[in-house]
Formats: structure tokens, sequence, C-alpha cells
């Protein structure tokens, strides 16, 4: 059984853990509830810190998330956790060029299902010119803005035809995001890596 607890900087710091964990997959509290078999209720618990968990409860988080639970002596703490930083930033890495990637392939693809249409051409042409600014693209506060525009060109290519020109907003939008932010890290300092995060219009 767990007792209630108050919170502490470790339990604290454990729920932060399991939620950025879980968020990294894209799981919502009831998604890890499913794979852990554990009360939704208790996963909350647990990421806010009111209870102190079991270690079984934590091995079988740890399972889910593919987290790995280790006791560790206190000298090589700070080795560690700069090891985890550096994994963690080369993962964030991959997800963002996975991400670059996925866009140009469907921006290419809605060009040429639609050539003659000056919106796409536009965000192609933006995605294109933002490419090899990747490495000032890693801020995380970008993913979300990136991701709507590819759910915007997921959207276009996956509608019946008769439908492409309701698209025509949300391509313009998307293509005007693009162009902002490549207009932002045009003029960013040398050397400065912006933390940039455009206003979503929906």
């Amino acid at each position: 059984m767990q007792n209630k607890k108050s919170k502490s900087p470790a339990m604290s710091a454990l729920g932060d853990i399991v939620r950025q964990a879980r968020q990294a997959k894209g799981w919502s509290q009831r998604d890890l509830s499913a794979r852990t078999h554990m009360p939704q209720a208790q996963i909350s618990r647990i990421e806010n810190a009111d209870v102190d968990p079991q270690v079984s409860t934590l091995i079988e988080l740890a399972r889910a998330l593919e987290l790995e639970l280790q006791l560790i002596p206190k000298s090589a703490l700070t080795a560690v956790e700069a090891t985890v930083r550096s994994t963690k930033a080369r993962s964030d890495e991959r997800a963002f060029q996975t991400l670059m990637a996925d866009l140009l392939r469907a921006a290419e693809q809605a060009h040429s299902m639609a050539p003659d249409r000056e919106d796409i051409a536009s965000l192609l042409s933006n995605l294109r010119d933002l490419q090899p600014r990747t490495t000032a693209l890693r801020a995380r506060a970008l993913m979300d803005d990136l991701k709507s525009v590819q759910t915007r060109l997921h959207g276009f290519l996956t509608c019946p035809p008769a439908e492409r020109p309701s698209h025509t907003q949300p391509i313009r939008d998307a293509a005007q995001k693009l162009k902002d932010l490549r207009n932002m890290l045009a003029h960013a300092p040398a050397g400065e890596r912006p933390a940039y995060s455009l206003d979503d219009e929906d």
C-alpha cells in the first residue's frame, strides 16, 4: 500500500521524470494506465508527487516508459546526469530531423498533386530554406508549431480532390508560419540558438 506523504523534492523530481517520459512518447495518462494496468488516478498522483510509490510500481512504470531503475554511487551522479542530458539532446535532435524530413516529403507530395497552388509552392520553398538551419531549430518550443504544419499538410494529402480548395487557408497559414520562422532565424545573431515559438492562429 502506498502512503500519502507531503511533497518532497525527490518525489517531485520523480513525478516530473514520469510525466516527461510519458509525454515524450505522446501518451496520455490513460494510455500509460492501459500499458501498466495501473489506475489513471494513481499515475496522476505519482506525477503530482502526492504519493510515495512502491518499488514494484516504479519498476512497472519504468518498463512501460523504457526507463531503467538504478542505484548509483553519489560520486558518479554528475557523470550520469551529463550522459542523460547528452542522450536526451541527441534523441530530441533525431526527432526534430525526422519531423523535418516528413514535412519535406509531405510538401513535395502535395506540390506534385497540385503544382499550380502558390500556397503549397510557398510552403515547400520555406521548408527547403529551413532545412539547412535544423541546428538552430532544435528548440522544443518549435515542435508544436511544426507539428501543426504537419497536420495541415497531411489533412490536404488525405482529403478527396474535391475538398482540396477548402484547405487553401490552412496551407496558406502554414506557409506564413514557416516564412516567419525563416525570417526570424535569418535575422538572429550569429551563433545564437533562438527559442522562438510562433503564434498558432487556429
